[in-house]
């Protein structure tokens, strides 16, 4: 489900728009949640989560690639060293007759910017954005219309801490 901020009239609406989406067409595996998952071309950007994902157990992860070949995927599901949730942060976007989210997956100095959003006279962005040392080294728009379950909803039953870097989507000057 996608949720989605339409301004009439000054007054925002929110509604939703259901997408339903089969693991084929992500790298979620069919026992798995997509939380995010959009066609970059001839790579895939997917956030995959375990069923039981929440504050407390589960994984979440993010994968990139062709669909059959994954080049990367993070954090390491096995690693119990440390809750998946260190390595992701979440922010919501407020924009004139809009909003949107993300989430940023941090590998060291490489960080996997997930995006989705909408606003007055620019339309819907959403993809991946790679930042290296905190320089946008790539960003990668959907080439269809993503399925998202990225909202403040999400990011409170996953339990993950607000980003304090403040991301902004390339392409809105």
């Amino acid at each position: 489900m996608r949720t989605v901020a339409a301004c009439f009239g000054g007054l925002i609406t929110l509604f939703s728009l259901v997408a339903v989406v089969d693991a084929a067409e992500s790298h979620c595996q069919e026992q798995e949640q997509v939380i995010f998952s959009c066609s970059l071309g001839e790579k895939t950007v997917s956030v995959c989560a375990s069923n039981d994902f929440s504050a407390n157990s589960g994984y979440l992860q993010y994968r990139f690639g062709p669909l059959d070949m994954l080049e990367l995927s993070f954090p390491t599901v096995n690693d119990a060293s440390a809750p998946a949730t260190q390595f992701i942060q979440a922010r919501s976007l407020m924009f004139a007759g809009g909003g949107g989210g993300y989430l940023r997956f941090i590998n060291g100095w490489y960080h996997y910017i997930v995006y989705t959003a909408i606003g007055k006279g620019w339309g819907t962005k959403d993809g991946v954005a790679v930042q290296r040392k905190h320089q946008l080294i790539a960003n990668l728009e959907c080439q269809d219309v993503p399925v998202s379950e990225i909202s403040t909803e999400f990011f409170t039953r996953a339990g993950l801490s607000i980003d304090r870097n403040e991301f902004e989507i390339p392409g809105l000057d």
